[in-house]
């Protein structure tokens, strides 16, 4: 089979206390893939700070035996003039034109920056597939869940969403369709027990807040299209945006 190079902008928390898990299941899954070649993470900002990305995305990779994968530093608020990971992001679609897909499951500052150190940054991607966004708006039980990666940086989100390269986006009623449960939980038996206690732990808190006994695989349903897209049907919506 062919292999997949994939890039992966992220805001990982995974195995921080009360902290969304799906960056770190997605990262999971990419590693899990023996057709996927991940070429390095970038973070950024969104479900924690940099500062706490960073280092747990890391620390993650360490934990996996998986130390050979680069992690670098993004962009830490809204706005941010290029970072180290914007320079990895432009140099490494540039050293590998067209064979590219950059996945992004948080705001998009990293993506923006890249294209304004190298204005042929897009072109030199073959694809970009995002999370985030709604259409109306998202109530799950008893709360209504903000917007939190397009609306965290809207003008890398308009720039990226504007992009001259194929860009797919999963916003976050497509996701509704990715439910994590407590069925799925016992079907994981092949983790270890640290990660089924970290799942568990995000299981209980998010159905605590919201009350269901589910949580949602928001960012790993992006990743499944990169390496699986005929299990996606062709109804595809095109969205035109304003900042």
């Amino acid at each position: 089979a062919t292999m997949m190079r994939v890039l992966y902008d992220c805001d990982n928390t995974l195995g921080l206390p009360w902290c969304e898990i799906d960056d770190g299941l997605t990262l999971l899954y990419l590693l899990g893939r023996s057709d996927i070649e991940l070429l390095g993470v970038t973070t950024t900002f969104g479900n924690g700070s940099l500062d706490e990305v960073f280092p747990q995305t890391v620390k993650l990779l360490r934990v996996l035996g998986r130390d050979d994968v680069r992690v670098v530093k993004g962009a830490s608020a809204r706005g941010q003039p290029p970072t180290e990971a914007a320079r990895f992001l432009a140099e490494t679609a540039a050293a590998h034109p067209g064979e590219v897909s950059l996945l992004a499951t948080g705001p998009l500052g990293n993506l923006r920056a890249a294209a304004q150190l190298d204005p042929d940054f897009f072109h030199n991607l073959k694809q970009l597939v995002c999370m985030g966004g709604y259409l109306t708006p998202l109530r799950i039980g008893w709360r209504n869940l903000p917007e939190l990666n397009l609306s965290s940086d809207p003008e890398a989100a308009h720039s990226v969403l504007n992009s001259p390269c194929p860009v797919t986006l999963m916003n976050a009623h497509i996701c509704l369709q990715a439910g994590f449960g407590w069925r799925d939980l016992r079907r994981a038996r092949f983790w270890s027990r640290a990660l089924r206690r970290v799942v568990c732990n995000w299981l209980v808190t998010f159905s605590l807040y919201c009350g269901v006994s589910v949580f949602y695989l928001w960012d790993l349903l992006p990743a499944i299209y990169i390496s699986e897209p005929d299990l996606f049907d062709e109804n595809r919506v095109a969205v035109c945006s304003t900042v």
